[in-house]
């Protein structure tokens, strides 16, 4: 008898002790090494991603459940693919400045600094022949799409009281559509923004944390999110949309909108806006075509989020992307043409107000502000205040409709019945997108 109770005893306490294993949290979330090198623009001509397929990445041991041991969110990835990339430097004498698993196209990046006493073109050359490697590419170089308004006596902004915004928030204002912002940080002390940033993470901590070098991402959450009806400031475009703030970009100088970000960081933020299952990605900036990014676009467009990017001021081989890939909605500004096609290869991309744009900026300031950047914020907003209303909205349906935002009875469209105003319009252009 009183060995059946120690037994049940026993067998009492494996079972607390197997329900206390599984609900363990899953492994803390492994910090991402960043070597400061990779933020360096003196180096930025000799830094170079290598990509290659890691099938390894968060792969879950056989018989393990599923909930208990996947890592989410986090950056491990394989031994096997660290082996690769340590393999790799000691191979061609190249430094790893950092490395990760991009998990959505099941591939590990990483980035190492060529020497000066090598030539970075036969050490690209040399990995493309390398069978362990599937991808390699130079670092490109992104900048924002803004500039500030240098008169202060100018005190009158259009943009909004035109396209009859009070009537169209009475409709929808962005409910329930999440909106990842990827650009510097954004100010969320700001008294118009203040509660209004659902969640932030910042790919570039190793550069900067000082709060004036995130006045783009803060002028452009401001057009987007601004509060409406707190009694000060301005109001955005969709002031209930859930706003992510991704950092990616960094400023360049203090007390100036411009900003840079690159291949890496960019990817860390594309990555993170596709597993957070964003519906719209806000892109208010331009550079080269880059191929890792590109992999990274195209499977967001497979995922359902729409993509919305400035197009460049102008048309030369450093700029133009991501504005100008399959899929993406460009945007201009409205003193472009309203609809620009490009024969070729049936680039489209809208227009929108972009010049002198009353916004926020860090310390609870504000300014004029002109650039394609605003005008993307703007058409994001837009979009936004779309979904609310129908969020099966094709890429079709809500690039036609964003052609129609720059007319005087675009306001009409935002009734109870959007989707037979949808079935009314007929886009004069290539719907092709």
């Amino acid at each position: 008898m009183m060995l059946n109770i120690q037994v049940r005893i026993s067998l009492i306490f494996f079972l607390l002790l197997i329900v206390m294993l599984v609900a363990l949290p899953a492994k803390a979330e492994q910090k991402l090494s960043i070597d400061s090198q990779l933020f360096d623009a003196g180096q930025a001509d000799r830094i170079i991603l290598v990509t290659y397929a890691d099938k390894h990445i968060n792969r879950i041991p056989i018989g393990v459940a599923d909930q208990t041991y996947r890592q989410r969110g986090s950056y491990s990835s394989s031994t096997w693919s660290k082996r690769v990339a340590t393999s790799i430097e000691g191979d061609y004498k190249i430094r790893i400045l950092s490395q990760w698993p991009i998990k959505e196209i099941g591939e590990h990046c990483v980035v190492f600094l060529v020497s000066e006493d090598q030539s970075i073109v036969d050490v690209i050359n040399a990995l493309r022949n390398d069978s362990r490697i599937d991808n390699v590419q130079t670092m490109s170089t992104f900048k924002v799409m803004a500039s500030r308004y240098n008169d202060p006596y100018y005190r009158l902004q259009t943009n909004i009281h035109s396209m009859n915004l009070a009537k169209i928030h009475s409709q929808a204002t962005g409910k329930n559509v999440t909106i990842a912002i990827i650009d510097t940080g954004v100010d969320a002390t700001h008294p118009d923004l203040e509660g209004q940033i659902r969640q932030s993470k910042d790919f570039v901590a190793q550069k900067s944390s000082d709060s004036f070098s995130d006045n783009h991402g803060t002028a452009i959450a401001g057009v987007i999110v601004a509060k409406a009806n707190n009694g000060q400031g301005i109001v955005g475009i969709a002031p209930d949309s859930h706003v992510i703030a991704l950092k990616a970009c960094w400023g360049i100088k203090a007390g100036s909108l411009e900003a840079t970000c690159n291949s890496f960081t960019l990817a860390l933020a594309i990555n993170a806006a596709i597993e957070m299952k964003v519906d719209i990605l806000n892109l208010s900036l331009t550079g080269p075509h880059d191929p890792l990014l590109s992999r990274l676009i195209e499977k967001a467009i497979q995922r359902g989020i729409f993509i919305i990017a400035s197009q460049p001021d102008s048309d030369d081989e450093k700029s133009g992307f991501p504005a100008q890939e399959p899929g993406v909605i460009g945007v201009r500004s409205l003193n472009d043409s309203g609809i620009y096609l490009s024969p070729e290869n049936h680039i489209l991309a809208v227009s929108a107000p972009g010049e002198d744009i009353l916004t926020t900026l860090p310390k609870g300031t504000y300014d004029f502000v002109s650039g394609s950047s605003l005008a993307t914020a703007h058409a994001s907003g837009l979009a936004a205040l779309l979904l609310q209303l129908k969020h099966s909205l094709t890429k079709e349906e809500l690039f036609n409709l964003l052609v129609k935002a720059n007319e005087p009875a675009f306001d009409a469209l935002f009734s109870k019945d959007l989707k037979s105003n949808i079935g009314k319009i007929r886009s004069k252009a290539d719907k092709r997108i």
